[in-house]
């Protein structure tokens, strides 16, 4: 964080040399594995506009072969060492992957042409994927994309892979789990309709507003991180995978599936390749922890079904299986690590479900039962399983509120006053004085965690209160010092740095992107819209706006009414106005009717009856603020 950035203390170096102390570091069989099959590196990838996407460069300072510096996490040091290898790689004969920013592009070799397994996050990477193994294998078409599952990191750089005319026709199959309708509503819907929140936290967990360094952002664990300005793109899927024990055969090859919904992704798909013995779990196994429930924000997931599909998975492929390959990090080759493996991540998940749910039914909390919770030896110590994505403290929570609900049982908690009302209180109650002079004696003797919730009464309180606010940065950047979980330390570093500096107000991510709105289908895009309506400016309003699309053939009656915005596919005699056009210029003015004019002047679109009945419309909406406080009120 540049020069505001603090030494670690006597109490966070303590804490890492004894954390360094617990793990096994003389293991060294990962830096094999991650060199295994190198063909091609690369270090730069850049947009068509000439700006970076992506700059191995920064990452110089992890450097190989070196202890952690004394501000980082030795587990998040080894594995940051790790997920810096950027390349081609030759997993098996006929496999090879592109590992770059985070998601890995997969390409099987099948004899009569290319199956590309998930597309990384932009057109960006997944282009220099493609020129990489042309370069250096082979120039054979693409017969079928699969998506995984339907997490933008995996489809976004489609349109570099395929052509989305041959994916219209049929030409090239492009397969995905769940229903077309369901994949389509999963993958675009979680990105965009609470995509300005997700974003806006993603920007913390994925520490995008953080430079790269031992006092700022490492790695995000599973990849490098640190990709901006590049182009997310989606292409629907025109095949559909709904049952386990489905088979398609590409390129000459039979590719066979087992259907796992409501694991890692709320479609997803585990994938067997008999010919090459190869299997992929998808996101259900990895080289760490995954996120019961992510803190970037997505739908709480089920720990349960993460362990009873990699077990099925075990039973169906398990004696024959020799290579395991992820769409992230490095693979797993040999079939008794394999199945070592896949036992071992089943089995995690198996025990936070299991004992979350023990102590929740002896009355525990879930804060409690995540203090009371550890991982026994035999699958705590294993590498894959260590906390570089998810961890295990949050994730025992979400097993909770998964089962039982985001109450926690104590009737104190379930109407508590907001969180600046609450601060002022407490603060009227004990005096800033006596709160600073705690959270003071707090950082002093190195309990940061109690300092960060004494302080943050008086920062929630008086935001204004310099001394506070510097104060809780000190404590939140040492809490980021000694985190293993690159997602915590990334959101107490972003945390430290927003409450010296302000919250920025430029970068960070996005993933609600221009063409993944277009993507959506129209009940999609209301919905996206209906969340701008500020209910109570639309609580008098009564108004009915006819939509035709002309160039998909639909028709729409939207109305506002009681505050609330409602759509329905058909269409109406009793509208106020009509607006015809294609479905770009619909939706610019379904989210900013002050455009209606401009594409009326340039035929693009047309407006039959009252056209003020848009400028109401607009006077009822409200746009994101994509940098809206996190630690401040």
């Amino acid at each position: 964080m540049g020069a505001v950035s603090k030494e670690p203390t006597r109490f966070t170096v303590e804490a890492n040399a004894s954390g360094a102390a617990r793990y096994a570091l003389g293991d060294r069989a990962d830096f094999a594995d991650v060199e295994r099959g190198l063909i091609a590196r690369f270090d730069e990838i850049k947009n068509e506009r000439g700006e970076t996407v992506l700059d191995a460069s920064t990452f110089s300072f992890i450097r190989q072969g070196e202890d952690a510096p004394a501000g980082v996490d030795a587990s998040l040091w080894r594995q940051s060492q790790l997920v810096i290898q950027l390349g081609l790689y030759k997993v098996v004969d006929h496999l090879f992957q592109v590992r770059g920013n985070g998601a890995n592009l997969t390409i099987v070799d099948a004899p009569e042409g290319l199956v590309v397994i998930d597309c990384m996050e932009g057109v960006e990477m997944a282009a220099q994927a493609m020129r990489l193994f042309r370069e250096h294998v082979n120039d054979k078409p693409v017969v079928a994309v699969i998506y995984t599952h339907t997490h933008f990191d995996h489809y976004g750089g489609v349109k570099a892979v395929v052509d989305e005319a041959d994916v219209e026709s049929g030409e090239v199959a492009l397969v995905g789990p769940g229903t077309v309708e369901s994949f389509n509503k999963y993958a675009l819907g979680e990105n965009v309709i609470v995509g300005n929140a997700m974003s806006r936290r993603a920007s913390y967990t994925f520490e995008a507003l953080i430079p790269h360094g031992v006092s700022g952002a490492v790695t995000q664990g599973i990849g490098p991180g640190g990709g901006s300005h590049f182009t997310t793109t989606y292409i629907a899927p025109n095949d559909s995978i709904t049952a386990t024990g489905e088979t398609r055969t590409f390129g000459g090859w039979e590719f066979e599936f087992l259907y796992a919904p409501d694991t890692e992704a709320p479609e997803e798909m585990h994938i067997w390749i008999p010919a090459i013995n190869a299997v992929t779990c998808a996101e259900n196994a990895n080289h760490t922890m995954h996120n019961i429930q992510t803190l970037r924000g997505a739908r709480t997931r089920d720990a349960r079904n993460f362990a009873r599909y990699l077990d099925e998975t075990l039973v169906r492929w398990g004696d024959r299986v020799e290579v395991h390959f992820g769409p992230h990090t490095w693979p797993v080759w040999g079939n008794a690590n394999v199945v070592a493996f896949l036992e071992s991540q089943r089995d995690l998940y198996k025990y936070m479900h299991d004992q979350t749910l023990r102590l929740a039914n002896q009355g525990y909390h879930p804060i409690e039962i995540a203090e009371m919770v550890q991982l026994p030896d035999a699958i705590g110590k294993k590498w894959f399983n260590r906390y570089y994505h998810g961890s295990l403290h949050h994730n025992v929570r979400a097993v909770f509120a998964k089962e039982l609900g985001t109450w926690d049982g104590d009737p104190a908690s379930i109407w508590p006053l907001p969180p600046a009302e609450n601060a002022r209180r407490y603060v009227s109650l004990l005096g800033r004085d006596a709160i600073l002079a705690e959270g003071t004696r707090a950082i002093s003797e190195g309990d940061y965690r109690w300092a960060v919730q004494i302080l943050h009464h008086l920062v929630f309180a008086d935001p204004a209160d310099a001394q506070a606010k510097e104060l809780q940065a000190d404590a939140y950047e040492q809490l980021g010092y000694q985190q293993e979980a690159p997602q915590w330390r990334g959101i107490f570093l972003t945390a430290a740095q927003e409450l010296r500096e302000g919250a920025a107000t430029e970068g960070g991510l996005n993933t609600a992107s221009s063409e993944t709105i277009l993507a959506m289908p129209m009940d999609q895009l209301f919905d996206f819209a209906a969340i701008h309506v500020v209910g109570e400016r639309a609580a008098d309003v009564d108004l009915r706006i006819g939509i035709v699309v002309n160039d998909t053939d639909e028709r729409w009656t939207a109305w506002v009414r009681d505050g609330v915005m409602n759509a329905r596919p058909q269409e109406s005699q009793n509208v106020q106005a009509t607006i015809t056009g294609p479905k770009q210029a619909v939706v610019a003015v379904l989210l900013d009717p002050s455009r209606a004019g401009d594409l009326v002047s340039s035929g693009v679109l047309t407006i039959d009856g009252d056209e003020s009945v848009l400028a109401s419309y607009g006077s009822v909406l409200e746009d994101f603020d994509p940098h809206f406080n996190l630690v401040t009120p």
